[in-house]
């Protein structure tokens, strides 16, 4: 089955990236689901970060910089990682923290990519 959609065509290569990423990073938070880990708080609004938030990021952070090198990422946990293209990944590493932290296993793995500001796949 072809996932890709017309805006995506030129772009398989980041979106087979952004997919190897995404559910690499989904196998482990399905197998770490029900462990115990550290929950802590960031920012003044207090929200919710945990062990598998960053364990997550790490993963797709990892296979994003092997890949592209040279491109920006933007994610929730480690912020503005800068890079000379003008491509930006976004990264949400665990969207639904708190959903977690409470046992309630919804939640899912973001990942998109910019180009000279517009959305071009995620």
């Amino acid at each position: 089955m072809d996932r890709t959609t017309e805006e995506q065509r030129g772009y398989e290569a980041e979106l087979g990236v952004a997919l190897a990423a995404a559910e690499e990073a989904g196998r482990m938070l399905r197998a770490r689901f029900g462990d115990t880990w550290r929950i802590g708080v960031k920012g003044a609004d207090g929200d919710v970060v945990t062990e598998l938030d960053l364990a997550a990021e790490r993963i797709v952070l990892g296979r994003l910089r092997e890949a592209f090198p040279e491109d920006r990422v933007w994610s929730e946990e480690a912020g503005l990682l800068a890079g000379a293209a003008e491509r930006t990944w976004l990264v949400d590493p665990l969207d639904g923290s708190n959903n977690v932290a409470i046992g309630l296993p919804t939640y899912a793995v973001g990942i998109g990519l910019c180009v000279a500001g517009a959305p071009v796949l995620g």
